[in-house]
Order: C-alpha cells, then structure tokens, then sequence
C-alpha cells in the first residue's frame, strides 16, 4: 500500500477482525495512534484484542473500557492505552487521561474519536467499520500523516 492510500478489507468473523489487530499490533511502534470509527458493535473492541495480542499482551486482559474510560496494557513489546470515550462530550475528555498514552510513547487506540475534536492527533490511522452482515465487516485503514502511513504500510 502507497503513502495515504486506503485499504479495505472485509473481515468476516471476529477472529479475522482480531487477526487484524494482531497485524497492526505486530507493526505497531512506539507512539502510533489507532482511531477507531464505527458504530456499536461493529469491531472495535475486538480489533484492539488483536492489536494487544499483536504486541504480545494477553488478548483476554483487553475488555471495552466503556466505564473506565482508559484502560493501559503492560507486559507486551510496547505498552497499549486503549480509550473510549463514549460516554464522553468534548469538554469532559481533557479529564480523563487519555493523553497520557501519547505522551508515553505507547500505542494508543481511541474509540469514539470524534469525542476529541481538534485534539485527535492529526498523525493517526484511521480504522473505519461498517456492518456488511452477520458477522461481516467491511475495515477500512485510512492513514492521516506519515505515523499512520507508515503503520498501513508495515501492516500490509
């Protein structure tokens, strides 16, 4: 895949969704952004179980973080801030500590990154889901600057 260009995939059970993230995981490097878009349900949580796996991190330790806001994953090849910010409107996520994680040099995969407004990072990949069907999703990766393009890129 070329700098900036968009792939897209259609995965179709949840563990071609993880294997997804395990890929993304395994090409991951210190300090890249994973914005995850789409609708509820539709595998977001389930990418950042093979994104953790990906980086070495037990799969089954990653739950969604709907409640927590922010869960951070240890004990891998980089650790892994794993966000949600549902629940959230944009003036309460200044509070919840999601930066940290950039600031860190970790891997961080935000869910729900619309809630950030003009403090997503502009350096990202974008990994956008749509329902194609029973289990079927249809997974774009869009890389926003040359981090993102680069993780694309490594990932195949």
């Amino acid at each position: 895949m070329s700098a900036r260009a968009t792939a897209e995939r259609l995965t179709r059970s949840r563990a071609e969704t993880e294997a997804l993230g395990a890929r993304l995981g395994r090409a991951a490097r210190p300090g890249d952004v994973i914005a995850l878009w789409g609708e509820l349900g539709s595998g977001k949580t389930t990418l950042v179980r093979g994104l953790a796996r990906g980086l070495g991190i037990p799969a089954a330790e990653v739950t969604s973080p709907t409640f927590v806001i922010v869960h951070e994953h240890e004990g891998g090849r980089l650790p892994l801030f794993h966000v949600d910010l549902y629940r959230l409107g944009p003036d309460d996520v200044a509070s919840t500590g999601w930066d940290e994680g950039l600031a860190s040099g970790a891997v961080t995969a935000i869910e729900w990154p619309d809630r950030l407004g003009p403090a997503l990072p502009a350096d990202r990949l974008d990994v956008r889901f749509e329902h194609a069907g029973g289990d079927d999703r249809r997974v774009r990766l869009e890389p926003a600057g040359p981090a993102g393009a680069a993780l694309a890129e490594r990932a195949g």
